[in-house]
């Protein structure tokens, strides 16, 4: 069994879509949220939301780019989870630059808009020596953040509250990074141009099996590994098992499959859940000797 690397080839039309992908999506996620946080808005929910959003588009740009190169997605992905957050916080100093403004019109019935957001910023200026974006950033940390727990609520400061910003920034950065990546990271079949497709369990083992399992993937030696699994239905039930899958590649079926490992078991909850143990190449030949032999053990024991 070979390992899978990456081949970090990535097509200059899918890094452009990858790219546009990133501002894109950050400047209409990050809109979105600062227009619904005018009515309500969770600290680190909101940023898991956004995060996951942004980095789910990401991760489809990468497949439809068909981009190997998991640092250039892991790159773009920072840099829309940084856009993301960023169109956030600008659509935020929007909507204080509307409220500041209806507030002053209904106080002092000015209707110049110009004159009104001089003074919007004069403010500003008076309160944090900016004004403008960076103004309204050093203004809203001065005045802190609000936090509700049931019928009390808890204030940050001016420090506490550039932390959360920062928390919430990281957050953001990292589903939106860490999912493309991921992608990019998934098998490719350089044959047939194409991701392998999904995988298809051909079998189980026992538990006690696992290492033995392992090693003769990792040797090749394939008849062996072979020997230790089953395709009957009934193996599906016993837990812990260790399951293989199989994904081949629709546009090169001749070329190699990539074999997968899974360790199954149940939580404290008797939900079922699964980690990978190995992950590799085999070639054609290979597959053909490995489910073939599974099929043809299981058809004899139950005529015996």
């Amino acid at each position: 069994m070979k390992y899978y690397q990456p081949s970090n080839i990535a097509p200059s039309r899918g890094v452009a879509i990858l790219a546009v992908s990133s501002l894109v999506s950050g400047v209409a996620i990050g809109s979105a949220t600062a227009f619904i946080s005018k009515f309500i808005y969770f600290i680190v929910l909101f940023p898991l939301g956004m995060g996951f959003g942004t980095g789910a588009l990401l991760g489809f740009a990468v497949k439809k780019g068909k981009i190997r190169n998991p640092l250039i997605a892991l790159g773009l992905g920072v840099l829309g989870g940084v856009v993301t957050y960023g169109s956030l916080m600008y659509g935020q100093y929007i909507n204080f630059q509307q409220e500041a403004e209806r507030i002053i019109q209904n106080e002092y019935s000015l209707t110049d808009k110009k004159q009104i957001a001089d003074q919007v910023n004069a403010v500003i200026q008076q309160e944090t020596g900016d004004s403008g974006f960076v103004g309204f950033l050093k203004f809203s940390a001065k005045q802190g953040t609000g936090i509700s727990r049931g019928s009390s609520k808890l204030k940050l400061d001016e420090t506490f509250t550039y932390l959360l910003w920062l928390i919430e920034l990281g957050i953001v950065g990292f589903l939106a990074a860490s999912i493309p990546f991921g992608a990019a990271s998934e098998p490719f079949n350089e044959d047939g141009n194409d991701w392998y497709g999904e995988k298809q369990r051909i079998g189980s083992a026992k538990e006690e099996s696992k290492d033995e399992l392992i090693q003769l993937l990792n040797v090749d030696d394939i008849a062996g590994a072979a020997a230790l699994l089953s395709s009957q239905a009934e193996t599906l039930f016993e837990m812990p098992r260790i399951d293989v899958y199989v994904r081949t590649c629709a546009s090169a079926v001749n070329s190699d499959s990539v074999i997968t490992v899974n360790y199954v078991s149940l939580n404290d909850k008797k939900q079922e859940e699964s980690k990978q143990l190995l992950e590799g190449l085999i070639s054609e030949s290979q597959r053909s000797q490995l489910v073939p032999q599974i099929s043809s053990q299981d058809n004899e024991s139950i005529d015996s």
